[in-house]
């Protein structure tokens, strides 16, 4: 584990756990942003689940804004961090995979939430509950405290994945909230600086290091309704139930500090997980995939500038919780990348309907090595998603025919394919993903080409995976009898942008 600075836990001045002024003698928030690993918003009780109770994060829920229908940009630990730090999506922050030559890290001259707080006089901390959130994969730029994790990726045994000691670097809820009181608490107390920090959970994400055995026992069996639907629902409910407790035991800190009501928190998760309604329906239990039960995420917001008791409908995304927070902290837009994608939501703190937000997600799986999974479901090597609310696709490129349009206001669930039967949103949806032109047609280079000054593979532990290989080439979505060479708009086919289609053979 890196850490640069431990503090003792002091006593604690109310006078000076105010929210500090800024240049212009205005009060700031502190700001907490809680990311909580593989969390579906449908296993939290203010999101109505009947699966086990999550009494804290209710607590904050009606204390502040719940929005129904947040969107994460991928099935993916670090892209959908990276994009909940910058507010731009995958192909605007370049951060795309897990285990690759390059691609893997958050480029240093991506501005993020760490850097803008820090330029607005913030101090800033970051307090990790596992790896895949380290300063391997570039998170660690303009945090004053960063508690994480140091290790590399390494080769499995079959040579098939590069994986990283899931056992070793990670850490429980329990820890993770001591560790943040401890800093947060001291760091407020010090009242020379208003305070960011980004609080990762881990928890429900995997079973390697689980609850302790009597908590274990009754969360598993005592949960309430019981409507769960097997073991792997009641594992994860019962780690989300425990990570809750320790939540809790969060807020009443910051309560008893009275550093709650200066505090702007938010909390939310990079993706969900299959289980066994996943399995059920898509025929994945796990996360890598851009189906609803990986990429609708809880998003809660609490603190100053927020009305409690509102829900807001409209659909949202991931990408929106940067420019939200810098609003919300009386900071100028200017502080993140002028070319950010998500927006500002606080005009929807009000409840009222605006529209939904166009939603943006990928698998880079093709080009992964720690995505072992495509070995066995080829059809998700390559996944782009985009949904306007009413309708999402899933365009395969190296599968197009294995693409799928739900109309989610009918089919929440994405149990029915209705591409063919809605040839115009498919092309609509179609030509939204042309123009973004998110599109890695070839394995990632070794970074120490890519990038000048970047760390050698080696010193990484990098060790890479057999690739598999694509031919790809380019077509209008309306006239897939015409093909072309290079991307580019073709008028005579179909007045369309072109998009790429492949055939994809897996490493064996």
């Amino acid at each position: 584990m890196a850490t640069r600075l431990t503090i003792p836990l002091a006593a604690l001045s109310l006078s000076a756990l105010a929210a500090c002024s800024g240049a212009d003698g205005e009060s700031r928030p502190h700001v907490i942003l809680i990311t909580l690993d593989t969390v579906r918003a449908d296993f939290l009780s203010c999101y109505g689940a009947t699966t086990g109770d999550t009494p804290a994060l209710d607590r904050v829920a009606r204390d502040g804004a719940v929005f129904d229908r947040a969107v994460a940009a991928s099935g993916l630990t670090p892209t959908s961090h990276a994009t909940i730090l910058t507010g731009k999506f995958q192909y605007g922050h370049g951060l795309r995979v897990l285990a690759a030559p390059s691609g893997y890290r958050l480029d240093e001259d991506q501005t993020g939430l760490a850097t803008a707080f820090k330029e607005a006089g913030y101090r800033t901390g970051a307090i990790h509950s596992a790896f895949p959130v380290s300063g391997y994969f570039g998170f660690d730029n303009d945090f004053d405290e960063f508690q994480s994790f140091d290790a590399a990726m390494e080769l499995d045994e079959d040579g098939n994945k590069v994986r990283w000691d899931i056992e070793r670097y990670q850490r429980r809820s329990d820890e993770t909230t001591a560790r943040a009181l401890e800093w947060f608490t001291q760091a407020a107390a010090e009242g020379d600086a208003p305070v960011f920090l980004w609080l990762h959970y881990w928890d429900p994400h995997d079973p390697v290091i689980l609850p302790p055995e009597d908590e274990l026992e009754e969360l598993l069996y005592d949960s309430g309704s019981g409507r769960l639907l097997g073991d792997l629902s009641r594992m994860y409910a019962a780690e989300l139930r425990y990570q809750d407790r320790n939540l809790g035991s969060l807020f009443r800190g910051l309560s008893e500090a009275g550093l709650m009501d200066d505090t702007l928190l938010a909390v939310t998760a990079d993706h969900g997980q299959g289980l066994e309604d996943g399995l059920a329906i898509h025929g994945w239990s796990k996360h890598r995939v851009l189906y609803r039960e990986v990429v609708h995420v809880p998003l809660i917001l609490r603190g100053p500038g927020v009305l409690p008791g509102t829900r807001v409908r409209d659909q949202v995304r991931t990408a929106d919780i940067a420019p939200t927070l810098i609003e919300l902290a009386g900071l100028e837009q200017g502080l993140l990348d002028s070319d950010v994608d998500g927006v500002s939501l606080v005009e929807r703190l009000d409840g009222q309907p605006r529209g939904h937000l166009r939603a943006y997600g990928e698998q880079i799986n093709g080009y992964d090595d720690n995505a072992g999974m495509r070995r066995n479901r080829a059809e998700a090597a390559f996944l782009h998603m985009v949904s306007d609310g009413e309708w999402k696709l899933i365009y395969r490129p190296h599968m197009p025919e294995r693409s799928e349009l739900f109309h989610i206001s009918t089919d929440p669930n994405e149990t029915r394919n209705v591409r063919a039967a809605h040839p115009a949103e498919y092309l609509r949806l179609m030509a939204d993903l042309a123009e973004r032109n998110p599109w890695v047609l070839e394995p990632f280079p070794e970074v120490s080409k890519q990038v000048a000054g970047a760390p050698d593979l080696s010193s990484l532990g990098y060790s890479g995976a057999e690739q598999g290989e694509a031919n790809w080439y380019w077509t209008c979505p309306e006239h897939g009898e015409y093909t072309a060479s290079e991307r580019g708009r073709h008028d005579a086919a179909c007045g369309r942008i072109l998009v790429p289609v492949g055939q994809w053979r897996e490493a064996r």
